[in-house]
Formats: structure tokens, sequence, C-alpha cells
């Protein structure tokens, strides 16, 4: 089974320079939960997960050590929410970036998303993004291929 098969093709990406809120929204809209992220070309840099605006509501590692008092005692984290507002996804993204092709075989990519703990991988065809395969795509692929779990044709019709 190829990942063309499984793959996502009606995609909404984000602009890396777009803002925490902008994407946020966007996010909410559309009831998606991670997006490809492109730059103004139009060329993909890299991957946006909810996880990441999640990240970005809180204070990074070293400015936590810096000065704990002001996020335990003080209003620290409740201005770190307010400021993600303004942050840019280019700030916020994902620079690791895993790729594969509508050829590539669906458990080589799910075998690779596994190992590395990504949850969502942009699919490209001679550097074009032309979908996106998720765990959850080649999961319930494999189970109804393998298993012959035709509920998941009435359950997924939707």
């Amino acid at each position: 089974m190829l990942v063309k098969e499984v793959m996502t093709k009606q995609v909404i990406s984000v602009l890396n320079k777009m803002t925490f809120f902008e994407t946020a929204k966007l996010f909410l809209k559309h009831g998606i939960s991670g997006a490809p992220v492109v730059n103004e070309k139009g060329e993909l840099v890299g991957v946006l997960s909810e996880k990441d605006l999640f990240r970005a509501l809180y204070p990074t590692h070293k400015d936590f050590y810096t000065n704990p008092r002001t996020y335990i005692i003080g209003d620290g984290l409740e201005n770190t929410a307010k400021e993600a507002k303004n942050k840019t996804i280019e700030e916020i993204s994902s620079k690791r970036l895993i790729t594969t092709t509508p050829e590539t075989n669906v458990l080589k990519i799910g075998g690779s998303m596994v190992a590395t703990g990504i949850h969502r991988v942009p699919v490209v065809d001679e550097k074009k993004l032309v979908g996106m395969v998720s765990r959850g795509d080649i999961y319930r692929a494999v189970l109804k291929r393998t298993y012959d779990l035709s509920i998941l044709d009435e359950q997924y019709a939707s």
C-alpha cells in the first residue's frame, strides 16, 4: 500500500509569517491539529502542530530557570500566554522536517513516524507539496487492509 492511497490531498498550509493567533483561529475553524508551513514562495519550510501552538503559551526552559519565581509566584505564566498571540509561526514551528513521496510504502513512513514521534508528514512530489499523511491515515488503512475491517468504511465515510 502506497502513501498516495491514504494521504489527504486537500491540505491547509500556513505561512511562516502568520502569527500564533491567526494560526490558532485557522486550526479551530477547520478542526485541524497540524499543517505544513510554507514561505512566501510556497516552499515547504516546516510543520506546525497543535503541540507547537500549545508549547508557545509557556516560557522556554531557559526563561523559566532564569527566573522561576516569576512563573511560580507571579503573573509570568499569564503574561507568557498573552505574549504568544504575536509570535510568528517561523518562531514556533518544528524545523525538523521529514517528508515522504506518494510512492512510499505506508509501513515504511509509518515506521519513521514511530521512530521519530512525528504524527504527520508532508507528501512531496518533485519538491511540491501534494498532500499530508498522518498516523491515523496509516493506522486505519493498515487495519482495514490487513484485518478486513469494513466497519472503517462506514465510520470514516463522511
